[in-house]
């Protein structure tokens, strides 16, 4: 690139020299088509340095693009940053799971993780709908958020628990919807269920989501001191208090009724969302 510029100056220099020698001298205009000719090869040579600036950012932007999703082919769990509408100023970060989560597979965008106590979900109202705890630990995403992503098309949803004997269960749905604040982000729809527990979500569809400042009709979140999809009250309350050592004497805990039962309260477990047609893209 730099040795066509320096030819195309030889070139125009020799133009301008020539006709410079060839003008009248007196009018003065061998001086002034000169001038006009470097000022038009200076225009020129800006518009080519701007037109090769451009493409060079374009060619960065492509680079990150497929360093990210070259990150997801590869299954790497992390923290990424989500814009859901291209070009726009709203953006979130969210922990994607690159496990093979038993064989359903990676890419699952984790909404709700608990493993150790360390963070209390006995939370408002505000705070279950904004989110709360760390991405890389114990969090809830956020009813906003996840409704943003929901929305966007059909979605999955996987959970995954476990007993503090090590044995692992889950459960999937395959159309997972909540609606929107207005409706308290009630549960929608869940779609068919499979995994190796049984279906202790579905008797939870159509409940408005519910914690101890937002619960006029039930009382059950804060009977449980729980955010969740309470009816009357649950089947399965995965955002109950931490519990250690398994087996209680009382009802409340994390439980997950087909796995467990009322009596004993999980050690882990996580609550995952993923495109439904991600295996066509």
């Amino acid at each position: 690139m730099k040795s066509i510029n320096i030819i195309k100056v030889a070139v125009i220099c020799a133009l301008c020299i020539s006709q410079l020698e060839a003008a009248t001298t007196l009018s003065g205009f061998g001086f002034e088509l000169l001038q006009s000719q470097l000022v038009a090869f200076e225009s020129r040579m800006q518009l080519e340095q701007l037109q090769l600036s451009v493409k060079q950012t374009q060619l960065e932007q492509e680079r990150l693009k497929q360093d990210f999703f070259q990150k997801l082919a590869h299954q790497d769990s992390g923290v990424y940053l989500v814009q859901l509408i291209r070009f726009s100023n709203e953006s979130f970060e969210v922990f994607r799971d690159g496990s093979n989560n038993h064989g359903y597979g990676s890419n699952w965008t984790v909404f709700q993780r608990r493993f150790d106590g360390t963070v209390d979900f006995n939370r408002n109202w505000t705070d279950y709908k904004n989110g709360f705890g760390n991405l890389w630990g114990e969090h809830w995403l956020g009813l906003e958020k996840l409704k943003k992503i929901l929305d966007t098309e059909r979605h999955e949803l996987l959970i995954v628990m476990e007993d503090f004997e090590g044995v692992t269960a889950f459960a999937k749905y395959d159309n997972f919807m909540i609606g929107n604040a207005s409706e308290k982000y009630r549960l929608k729809s869940l779609g068919l269920h499979t995994g190796i527990v049984g279906d202790s979500f579905s008797s939870q569809l159509n409940c408005n989501f519910t914690t101890f400042d937002q619960d006029a009709t039930t009382l059950c979140a804060a009977t449980f001191k729980s955010g969740g999809w309470h009816s009357n009250c649950y089947q399965s309350n995965l955002n109950g208090i931490y519990m250690k050592g398994g087996k209680q004497d009382s009802n409340k805990g994390i439980h997950w009724y087909y796995f467990r039962g009322y009596r004993y309260s999980l050690k882990a477990t996580k609550m995952m969302i993923r495109p439904y047609n991600h295996d066509k893209k």
